[in-house]
């Protein structure tokens, strides 16, 4: 059976990949293949972030009663510093500016990689655990809002 953590650091990955692609074609002054992935990272990353703050989180919640502090408290921190940056890359991608893109890119990576990192080695591995056998069902609601 597959686990809630490897399904979302498999989602890691993924976005991290096109995330890289984007930058590339920034960098390279492709504006059309920039366009495709910038906007396609913007995509899946909210979809990710709401898969977190929507299901897994508030479930981490209510199974261990960590509304008030914990690792999704954290993690919902993180995403809220993470707000004015893609707003800056949305608007960069608005304008087809490469250089503007690389720059929230990288202000945005220095969030995004420890967050992710914490949530590999921290937050979904508690999650599998305080979920025991209803992690499954969890994994088909997450998988449902990605479809």
């Amino acid at each position: 059976m597959e686990s809630i953590s490897t399904y979302m650091q498999h989602d890691h990955v993924e976005i991290d990949g096109i995330a890289e692609r984007a930058t590339a074609a920034a960098g390279a002054g492709d504006t059309g293949a920039m366009a495709r992935e910038a906007a396609l990272f913007l995509q899946r990353l909210e979809q990710h972030i709401d898969m977190e703050e929507r299901v897994l989180f508030p479930a981490f919640e209510e199974r261990t009663g960590m509304r008030e502090a914990g690792p999704s408290v954290q993690m919902r921190e993180e995403h809220v510093q993470m707000r004015p940056i893609l707003d800056t890359m949305r608007a960069a991608l608005a304008a087809a500016d490469g250089q503007s893109w690389q720059r929230g890119s990288q202000a945005l990576l220095e969030i995004l990689v420890p967050h992710n990192a914490k949530e590999e080695q921290m937050m979904y591995p508690m999650l599998d655990d305080a979920m025991g056998p209803d992690a499954a069902a969890l994994l088909i609601d997450v998988k449902a809002m990605a479809a």
